[in-house]
This record gives structure tokens, C-alpha cells and sequence, in this order.
């Protein structure tokens, strides 16, 4: 008798991967342009504040997107 097939589960590293742009609209589209990145592929755009303490860094945008 033969085992019962089930569905795989997935073990990939890196289904999901992030990347951080300028909060600005152009920064975002071109390095999305840049790293190959279609608009079905991102899960979400979050906002990040900027940092003025100890290493300043401008506001950011978060994006999540799906490698695979």
C-alpha cells in the first residue's frame, strides 16, 4: 500500500523579503524598477518615522514583497 501524498510544505528561507527606499513616491517606483519587483509581488508599503536621535536617518518606506 502505497503512503498518503500530501501537499509540501514550504522550507524556503527568504519567501518573504523586505527592502527600506527613501519615503518618497520616485524612490520607491525606481528601486522597485531596480530589483525586478511587479506590483503583485508586494504584500505591503508601511511608513517609517525618521530618527533625529543618535543616527539620524530621514522617514522610509518599508516594503514587504513576496521573493518566489
Amino acid at each position: 500500500m502505497a503512503a498518503p501524498q500530501t501537499a509540501p510544505l514550504s522550507n524556503r528561507a527568504n519567501v518573504v523579503d523586505e527592502m527600506f527606499t527613501e519615503a518618497k513616491i520616485e524612490a520607491l517606483n525606481s528601486k522597485l524598477i531596480e530589483r525586478g519587483i511587479s506590483a503583485d509581488q508586494v504584500i505591503a508599503i508601511l511608513p517609517v518615522e525618521a530618527q533625529i536621535m543618535a543616527n539620524p536617518v530621514p522617514p522610509q518606506f518599508r516594503v514587504l514583497y513576496r521573493t518566489a
